[in-house]
């Protein structure tokens, strides 16, 4: 297995493309990161980080990185359930917070504190996955 980050936050490619398998779509909102995170684990991708972590609210930041093992090219893994689980409960929390609570404009001055606490948040797990 590898590890791939599927991520919004061009802080995180930056950060970690030297280290990491990073995949940047900066043109997708939160939920469609977590939908592309479900793609992987239907065909065998497992979740390393719970994607709801560090309890920031969807609605209080546009970023979203998912931290996750993915199998080497050309191999199948089992669909992990837990992972499924996990992403799909993510996914339903996500879109309520979305579709009920009022959507924040992010000047340009903030979108780059958000940044820097979602690739954080993103370090601290992947340092807890090496040890």
């Amino acid at each position: 297995m590898k590890t791939l980050i599927i991520t919004n936050n061009p802080k995180v490619s930056i950060d970690f493309s030297n280290t990491e398998n990073v995949e940047l779509h900066e043109d997708l909102a939160q939920d469609e990161i977590l939908k592309l995170a479900r793609d992987h684990i239907h065909v065998g991708a497992r979740l390393i980080m719970h994607p709801m972590m560090g309890r920031i609210k969807p609605h209080e930041t546009p970023y979203k990185s998912v931290y996750m093992e993915v199998p080497e090219e050309g191999r199948h893994m089992d669909l992990h359930m837990d992972s499924l689980i996990i992403i799909e409960d993510s996914i339903a929390e996500t879109q309520k917070y979305l579709d009920n609570t009022y959507m924040k404009k992010y000047d340009d001055q903030l979108l780059p504190d958000l940044q820097f606490i979602d690739a954080l948040l993103l370090r601290s797990g992947i340092e807890e996955y090496r040890r």
